[in-house]
């Protein structure tokens, strides 16, 4: 009965990635960078910010960060009381993940997440403008259940080996109470 129980708890803990989301998931939104007044994007759009800049990608919602930092993606897919939905997108066939992201003197100037259908493969393009101002575009194909892959590239092994850990570890642990006698 225990082995049973244990059997099924590893199961469930490697199958536990899985569980998280029923497609693979982009993060859709623009970060604007540094922001002063930070109550008046409710009345900003991607056509206000952009305007004539038709080539420079913005996605709704748009993001401010309270200390003007890099939004925390983890927590936002982690956090049980933010209303995730709203900054993700279906990676459907043909897309992929993209971060695109202004850095100008070192600092980033803003980030756009989006699902987009790109003609190069999985890796991080960087182009640099006469102005200083670097472009960089990290394109990658989430799967299924895990954490979007345009936050960072380590995240979603980072939960499958992780979860595969603990069920190696507990695999052992029956090993172990089996051979000894004690289930």
């Amino acid at each position: 009965m225990l082995l049973q129980l244990c059997k099924s708890l590893l199961l469930l803990l490697l199958s536990a990635p899985r569980l998280l989301a029923e497609s693979p998931k982009c993060f859709h939104f623009t970060w604007i960078g540094p922001y002063e007044n930070k109550t008046h994007i409710v009345y900003e759009s991607c056509d206000l910010r952009v305007g004539e800049f038709n080539d420079i990608p913005c996605e709704m919602p748009l993001v401010a960060t309270l200390n003007d930092t890099v939004p925390d993606v983890k927590a936002m897919w982690t956090n049980p009381s933010i209303d995730r939905d709203n900054y993700l997108c279906n990676m459907t066939p043909g897309f992929s993940c993209v971060k695109y992201s202004y850095v100008f003197r070192g600092g980033i100037q803003n980030i756009t997440y989006m699902c987009a259908r790109v003609n190069n493969t999985n890796g991080c393009y960087r182009q640099t403008h006469e102005s200083g101002m670097q472009v960089e575009a990290c394109v990658c194909n989430s799967k299924l259940g895990l954490m979007p892959c345009n936050s960072a590239a380590n995240v979603q092994l980072d939960t499958f080996y992780h979860n595969l850990g603990l069920a190696v570890c507990l695999l052992n642990t029956l090993l172990l109470l089996n051979k000894y006698n004690i289930i």
